[in-house]
């Protein structure tokens, strides 16, 4: 996973993301290509990305499934398995 992401600016306009979820929703999608695959990490990893705890960035999946941003394709214990829609 790399340690880069950008935020495009229909994540703020658009979807309306600031924050947290912002951050998170970039991560998620440079790494699934803009939306194109599936991304599979572990939730140590993304929140160290994020610079945040791993009960903050479970957090903020969990908004970002409820908004319908993120379609998680399986419930992991330890890892993210999701996909930008």
């Amino acid at each position: 996973m790399s340690k880069n992401y950008v935020i495009e600016s229909f994540m703020t306009a658009q979807l309306g993301l600031s924050g947290n979820e912002l951050v998170l929703f970039s991560i998620l999608w440079k790494e699934s290509d803009k939306g194109t695959k599936i991304v599979e990490s572990d939730y140590n990893s993304i929140s160290q990305r994020m610079g945040t705890s791993i009960p903050t960035m479970y957090s903020c999946m969990k908004k970002l499934v409820e908004r319908g941003y993120v379609r998680q394709e399986e419930k992991a214990l330890y890892s993210v398995i999701a996909k930008p829609c």
